[in-house]
């Protein structure tokens, strides 16, 4: 029965979606606060930059179905002498939900303190996938990230391509010994390298299809019947769970992603919900740094 709405939904949404010309739509915000005065001039124009380059950009080969995804972009800068500067990197992006006036789930929250490169004032921003550059390879990475998530959302496991072509810039960057994109790392801790190795790892693609059945079977179909919706989000959680307890010995960049986006969603979709009790244990397995939120939700908070 599943699977059948799995697909009735899908054929909806294809129906309903037009074709686009670039996979994201995004707003942009560049924070000079901590540059000094006199260094600002070479980088007022970034922001403009950053977005005309997002905007404008095809990332993918994929003829897009639907609107763009929208991201929310913030860098905050630091540095600037001879042109050098580091940054923080967060971002945000969202998800269209069938059945709502414009609705949107948030998909993905990223935060990379690692960034740090040249920048002038004129920049010409230009995209090439088979060459690492230090300022826009890693708006790249992020960019494709984003787009198999989203596509991950639509079809299981349909973000392959798009997390290949961003493996392949984190391969470019270790290569370049540039900051940020080191190969040797602690299994579970938050790096580009663990981050993309676990979206292409096969022993990932179970829990990859539970996110898509998440958005398919549970959110799209909020609109229709919310409660058979609800039970379905309850069971995923209950199967996500089987997966950490059976098939994971380290902690996951995956599941840390998916609930750091999805764990205020979630506490409300299930605040004072009594039916399956077993949906407040398996948040808190799934996601213990927030089990605050999710006790609160279970006292209807």
């Amino acid at each position: 029965m599943k699977k059948m709405l799995t697909i009735m939904f899908l054929s909806i949404l294809l129906v309903n979606f037009k074709t686009f010309a670039q996979e994201i739509k995004a707003e942009v915000v560049v924070n000079l606060e901590q540059i000094s005065e006199d260094k600002r001039i070479n980088v007022q124009a970034m922001q403009n930059d950053i977005e005309r380059y997002i905007n404008n950009q095809k990332f993918t080969d994929i003829k897009w179905e639907g609107p763009p995804i929208p991201i929310d972009l913030t860098i905050v800068l630091s540095g600037g002498y001879n042109n050098k500067y580091s940054a923080q990197f967060f971002v945000a992006s969202k998800r269209h939900i069938y059945g709502t006036q414009g609705g949107t789930s948030v998909a993905l929250k990223i935060i990379d303190k690692e960034w740090n490169f040249e920048y002038g004032m004129g920049a010409n921003l230009s995209y090439n996938p088979m060459r690492f550059n230090e300022f826009t390879s890693l708006i790249d990475f992020y960019m494709l990230l984003i787009i198999g998530f989203d596509l991950d959302t639509y079809k299981e496991l349909d973000g392959n391509m798009a997390y290949n072509a961003a493996k392949q810039i984190v391969q470019m960057g270790a290569a370049a010994n540039a900051d940020g994109y080191k190969t040797i790392t602690k299994a579970g801790d938050y790096t580009k390298y663990n981050f993309v190795s676990e979206l292409t790892d096969p022993r990932f693609d179970d829990f990859r299809k539970l996110v898509f059945s998440y958005y398919v079977d549970g959110l799209d179909m909020m609109s229709e019947n919310k409660e058979l919706a609800m039970e379905t989000i309850a069971y995923i959680l209950q199967e996500m769970a089987k997966f950490k307890d059976k098939k994971l010995t380290n902690h996951s960049v995956i599941i840390q992603a998916f609930f750091e986006a999805k764990y205020l969603e979630l506490a409300e979709l299930f605040k004072g919900y009594k039916k399956y009790p077993s949906v407040f244990r398996n948040l808190k397995y799934l996601d213990p740094m927030n089990s605050n939120t999710y006790d609160e939700a279970e006292r209807g908070k």
